[in-house]
């Protein structure tokens, strides 16, 4: 029985990593880098101001990774970053001029593209889809925490 399943991990595995080639051959397309487009990605889904932290939580990428990204995206013309009288360590994301253009012709085409995928595939099909992969992110989860290699 085992060897059933790990057959169905290798495919789900190759799945998986030809979903994210497709992301990281469409940011290359765009001349972006993988952590640039999830960054307009993750802003244009929002739609309005976001934070540094929001972005690390959200899109599970670390903080030095985000902070690089941005630090090139600012220095590009391609965001801003402010931070607010009460706060100064927080630092707040908008898109500029150029970034909303950015936004516009790389990122809505593809959102756009994944909602037609969606489509294609049928509210029943992507809920059932949806609801599985969330079902394997948490089994999964608990299985790593019993691995006991956090202590």
């Amino acid at each position: 029985m085992r060897d059933i399943y790990y057959e169905q991990l290798l495919e789900y595995n190759k799945t998986y990593k030809d979903v994210d080639e497709l992301y990281t051959n469409y940011a290359k397309m765009c001349g972006l880098s993988e952590s640039d487009f999830w960054i307009l990605y993750a802003l244009a889904e929002a739609g309005s101001v976001r934070t540094q932290k929001d972005l690390c939580e959200w899109w599970s990428i670390s903080k030095q990774t985000i902070n690089s990204a941005l630090k090139s995206l600012e220095k590009e013309g391609v965001v801003t970053l402010s931070s607010t009288e009460e706060n100064k360590k927080t630092k707040y994301i908008t898109l500029t001029e150029k970034g909303i253009e950015m936004v516009e012709k790389f990122i809505k085409p593809l959102m756009i593209a994944e909602l037609a995928a969606f489509e294609m595939m049928g509210n029943e099909e992507t809920r059932e889809y949806l609801r599985l992969n969330k079902i394997y992110a948490e089994t999964l989860n608990l299985t790593i925490s019993k691995l006991g290699l956090d202590d």
